[in-house]
């Protein structure tokens, strides 16, 4: 049994009008396919209004998500194709921190320029062997210096009979030194000898070689070394 696509009401077999709409039977033949009549389409009606609701809301989602995706990366920079520069730090001001050193004044050593006996000791007793070579031999007579002694208003301490030392050999470089207790001809002891290593024939010659020198009278003269006998036959002044 058929019913009215209008109202739905079920319809007798040989109705031609619907008893309750009057609708007429002939306009309630099926539909073609595909074609939505009646109360199918009022059925319809909110599915599509519903379907547009949805086609819409995942159209804006895809635009949102357009709009908030990315851009296309950039290229990386292929090895020659352009300059290459470096990042730099934005400049800012000195701080205490960074002005802050770990340099620390170098320690000042000092070297102890104090001369003592000790000291001219050692100088005789690398000499020594020069000294006793020469033992017998007319030797120039450069200097003799004691501490204590006071020459032309100086007063003599171990460190500057040292200095008079040095000053004659830096002029006569085979120049040695001897301790006046050392040997006999010397009247003394306690004076620290200067004599030039240059042995002459007689003490006149070791004068004469003074004189040439420019040495006053008192400060060269003819001396021999000797471990007998005494100042006597050893010594000539000028």
């Amino acid at each position: 049994m058929s019913s009215c696509t209008v109202c739905e009401r079920e319809l007798e077999p040989q109705a031609r009008f619907c008893g309750t709409c009057g609708t007429p039977v002939d306009a309630l033949s099926p539909a073609p396919s595909g074609t939505v009549t009646g109360s199918s389409s009022r059925k319809l009606l909110p599915l599509l209004a519903a379907g547009s609701l949805v086609a819409l809301a995942a159209a804006g989602a895809v635009i949102f998500a357009v709009s908030r995706s990315p851009g296309p990366a950039a290229p990386a920079a292929q090895p020659g194709t352009g300059p290459v520069e470096a990042p730099t730090q934005p400049w800012a001001p000195a701080t205490s921190a960074d002005l802050r050193t770990t340099w620390s004044p170098p320690s000042v050593t000092t070297s102890s320029t104090t001369v003592t006996e000790a000291d001219l000791r050692d100088q005789v007793s690398r000499d020594h062997d020069v000294a006793e070579s020469l033992v017998g031999r007319w030797l120039p007579q450069l200097s003799s210096k004691a501490a204590g002694l006071v020459v032309n208003g100086v007063t003599y301490d171990d460190a500057a009979v040292l200095a008079d030392f040095r000053r004659l050999r830096e002029k006569y470089p085979d120049a040695f030194m001897v301790d006046s207790g050392d040997y006999r001809n010397f009247s003394r002891s306690g004076f620290w000898v200067t004599l030039k290593g240059q042995a002459f024939s007689s003490a006149d010659d070791a004068n004469a070689w003074c004189g040439q020198q420019g040495f006053a009278r008192q400060d060269c003269h003819a001396s021999r070394l000797t471990h007998t006998g005494g100042p006597s036959g050893n010594s000539k002044p000028r």
